[in-house]
């Protein structure tokens, strides 16, 4: 991968990235935007990009773009509801919360600029059982929370089994699915109550009948099998291993399994790994450690203060 980051936008720009259409129209006439004829997607593209290693597939992150300020992703990624006549998702409501105004998405992204590590908005919890609708009546959801709260994800025994399914479609090279999985955690990790019954959530956007039926046998059982096969499987569980160093995309590790190896220490002495696949391999454990929030903050500070001594006045913002 390489690339020349431009300050303007011309003729020679291929690709503009933004955390949003709000933040895009900040920087970027909308006239121009209109004439650009490159790609306009997600900054999250460029994150995956690396931390897999090698570009990733554009589908999932291409970001449409409306003058008004508000996003419209790839109608065929748009999320669908399970049931069009629930009083809580009717067709009103749905479109009333997309045309939301260009104050409230901005608040919005200022709310999610704090929530580094989660992607998690700030909800009071409970824990008895809530029906989909208590999603947008219930009174206790507060926009005017403190940004660096993280509320505790109640049903991580859902989301923890999702994450490793991202992961290991990932590593097989299966983008769709993994970014199916990856959209569900999303919806399900910011639920303000624990999840008993796969009918709590059918209503809700990115979660379809599989992803239903995945949730039931997991608070039913409290596992899911298509987990257990997947980790009972050599090839998957090395391949998904191979994949989680940095640099090292699904082609390469299913390269390096056919090569016969099987574990980390046997990459060592594997001569066609380039210099960032090393150093992924050298600072495995590392990579893989989160950074605590507030070191985080901090850094941001030291980030924020270098591009302003080299770009004077220049604007900065952290990515959720």
């Amino acid at each position: 991968m390489g690339a020349k980051v431009e300050t303007q936008l011309s003729e020679k720009v291929s690709h503009v990235f933004a955390i949003s259409s709000d933040a895009l129209f900040h920087h970027v006439d909308d006239d121009r935007l209109a004439r650009f004829k490159g790609h306009v997607l997600l900054y999250r593209w460029l994150e995956e990009s690396l931390a897999a290693g090698e570009k990733v597939s554009e589908d999932f992150y291409i970001l449409k773009v409306d003058p008004e300020g508000f996003d419209i992703f790839d109608k065929s990624l748009k999320p669908k509801l399970a049931n069009r006549n629930s009083s809580s998702y009717d067709e009103h409501s749905h479109c009333k919360r997309i045309k939301s105004s260009h104050e409230e998405i901005k608040q919005t992204n200022e709310e999610k600029k704090g929530d580094i590590e989660t992607n998690s908005v700030s909800w009071a919890s409970n824990t008895e059982p809530h029906s989909p609708s208590s999603l947008t009546n219930s009174p206790e959801i507060s926009s005017t929370q403190d940004k660096d709260y993280s509320p505790p994800d109640l049903n991580k025994g859902i989301t923890e089994i999702f994450g490793k399914l991202v992961n290991i479609y990932r590593a097989l090279g299966d983008d769709r699915r993994s970014f199916s999985y990856y959209k569900a955690i999303a919806v399900v990790e910011k639920l303000p109550f624990k999840v008993e019954s796969a009918d709590q959530v059918k209503d809700l956007p990115g979660i379809g009948k599989s992803m239903q039926d995945h949730i039931q046998e997991i608070v039913t059982t409290g596992k899911l099998s298509k987990l257990e096969q997947f980790e009972t499987d050599e090839k998957v569980k090395t391949i998904a291993l191979f994949g989680e160093v940095w640099g090292i995309g699904p082609a390469t590790a299913l390269k390096l399994y056919e090569k016969g190896h099987r574990t980390l220490d046997d990459l060592k002495n594997e001569d066609s790994l380039t210099n960032a696949q090393v150093i992924g391999l050298k600072y495995f454990d590392d990579i893989k450690t989160r950074i605590p929030r507030h070191e985080a903050q901090e850094m941001e500070l030291v980030l924020q203060k270098v591009a302003e001594d080299i770009i004077p006045g220049v604007s900065t913002q952290s990515l959720d």
